[in-house]
């Protein structure tokens, strides 16, 4: 008679199967721990980007200044003008009244998040280079751009940030040019 052909596993074997699996599992739990984070982060920054770009856009849609037309004698305040409210962006009528907005919808467009506007004015100096304008400018007729009475331009940064740091910090300028 035949003996018969056991199937299966012997004790010795799964306890190897046992440690080979219980050594792999940390290292795949720790790959896909990192692919998740980075991930999460990835898409963090998108989503930063793109509340950079929406504010950025929104101010872009305003005015260069209250004033329609040069000369922008009123120039000597940057921020909310009277009648505005930085509580309300519903007021605000030209690009620099998002200078200490407080309205949510420009300093918190989704929970943990950060958004600010910057503006200033600049010109183009002779080595072609921004250089920013003292307080209180008057800009004129635009002739040769070499000074601040001269050539009327607004530099406008705006950044996103998170409360917990999980991504880094978005940022977006742009130079506006007079009409």
């Amino acid at each position: 008679m035949k003996p018969l052909a056991t199937k299966g596993i012997t004790l010795m074997e799964m306890v190897v199967i046992i440690v080979v699996v219980g050594l792999a599992i940390p290292a795949l739990m720790t790959s896909w721990a990192n692919v998740a984070w980075k991930s999460g982060r990835s898409e963090a920054l998108a989503d930063a980007n793109f509340f950079t770009q929406e504010l950025m856009e929104a101010i872009k849609s305003k005015s260069f200044d209250e004033r329609s037309a040069a000369p922008y004698t009123n120039s000597n305040n940057l921020g909310a003008d009277s009648g505005e409210s930085s509580a309300n962006n519903a007021t605000f009528d030209d690009i620099d009244d998002f200078i200490g907005a407080t309205d949510p919808w420009v300093t918190t467009p989704a929970p943990k998040y950060i958004r600010f506007a910057n503006i200033s004015y600049v010109f183009l100096n002779s080595t072609n280079s921004w250089q920013s304008c003292p307080l209180p400018v008057t800009c004129g007729n635009i002739t040769n751009c070499t000074n601040c009475n001269e050539c009327c331009y607004k530099s406008v940064t705006v950044g996103v940030s998170r409360q917990d740091n999980f991504t880094s910090n978005a940022t977006l300028t742009t130079i506006i040019a007079a009409n």
